[in-house]
């Protein structure tokens, strides 16, 4: 009986991890020094300017997204349709295993948490190893710092100022559309609600081509600019704030909205007076995580930026290409710090030990 019950959430969290794995560009790419994936095929034939071929990549790239449509909906289907609901008389209670039961169940959390955290270690390590120019020597220092605030101190201003204007305007466009596709239950809210998913099911590579193919002309050319960045983290995070807010409206009753109308207030004033405040902690959880996503993007930036408007991840990659390990581990290490430093404020501010999606 708990499968059924779960079935939901597992195959939500198997679409999560399905779709970030499919849209993976950087580790591949990296570790994989250019294993054939999809999103590397993609980027290759779009990019290379030997033996491309850019149709050969737009064709893959309608590929991929009928695939990922198609799981989707599938996923969707099975969610809605093949639910099983517990009876709140009887519910299950959890019991605390022993013996070697509970041994084993700590072994295997702690293995996993520990592989799952070593590479963040070596990366850490490797950002204190004294370098001449390129190569690593014996000691530790700061030289690797210093090249990355000198290099590239750019990289690390436009990673934040983007990532910054893009979760504003993320959490002012995706609370509204949140709730309309609650609040106002017909055929039209319901295409809203997924068509907001569609981002999430694309991979990066595929709407970074998308995007430079819309934006590349006038009277809307916006390719080699700061606002294509800025419109790319829009579009691919906007799925997390909404379904975060969507979470937390479903705990709201309609009744506060009506009694604060029947006072008198305008629709558009009780939201923003009542309803908005009470949707705060899902909006900042899943602010939060999109914003975490957004630092951490690559596969669609990778294509749309240029020399002005390199982020740090980017920086990252060029710089693995270039052979400067340690640079890349100071700036991967920059980054970490700034993704465990938000995690810490948050759980502070909010007191909470989780973020809710």
């Amino acid at each position: 009986m708990v499968i059924p019950l779960i079935l939901p959430t597992i195959l939500a969290a198997s679409l999560l991890v399905f779709m970030r794995a499919l849209a993976d560009f950087g580790t591949p790419m990296l570790i994989g020094e250019g294993f054939r994936t999809l999103p590397v095929l993609i980027y290759t034939q779009f990019i290379s300017e030997m033996g491309g071929d850019a149709a050969f990549a737009s064709a893959i790239s309608v590929i991929v997204i009928i695939i990922t449509t198609i799981i989707f909906l599938t996923q969707k289907y099975v969610s809605s349709h093949k639910t099983i609901e517990m009876n709140s008389l009887r519910p299950m209670e959890p019991k605390p295993a022993k013996g070697i039961k509970n041994v084993l169940a700590h072994i295997f959390v702690y293995l996993v948490v520990f592989l799952a955290i070593l590479p963040q270690f070596v990366v850490i390590y490797t950002s204190f190893l004294k370098t001449s120019g390129r190569i690593f020597v014996k000691g530790f220092s700061l030289d690797s710092y210093r090249s990355a605030f000198y290099k590239m101190s750019s990289a690390i201003t436009n990673t934040y100022v983007y990532s910054f204007t893009a979760i504003l305007i993320i959490v002012i466009i995706g609370t509204l559309i949140a709730y309309v596709a609650k609040r106002k239950r017909n055929v039209l809210s319901n295409m809203l609600d997924t068509l907001t998913m569609i981002p999430y099911i694309i991979p990066g590579s595929v709407l970074g081509i998308a995007l430079l193919a819309a934006f590349n002309k006038r009277p809307l050319l916006l390719s080699g600019t700061a606002f294509i960045i800025i419109l790319v983290f829009v579009i691919r995070r906007l799925p997390y704030t909404i379904r975060s807010s969507e979470a937390i409206l479903h705990q709201i009753s309609p009744s506060v909205e009506e009694a604060t109308q029947s006072l008198g207030a305008t629709p558009m004033k009780a939201f923003w007076k009542v309803t908005f405040p009470m949707m705060a902690p899902g909006v900042v959880s899943g602010a939060l995580m999109s914003w975490m996503s957004i630092i951490s993007e690559l596969s669609a930036s990778i294509i749309l930026y240029v020399g002005t408007t390199k982020t740090l991840t980017i920086s990252i990659y060029t710089e693995v290409i270039r052979g400067n390990y340690g640079v890349a581990a100071a700036l991967a290490t920059m980054l970490t710090a700034t993704t465990v430093i938000a995690l810490l404020i948050f759980f502070k501010v909010t007191g909470k030990r989780e973020i809710d999606m």
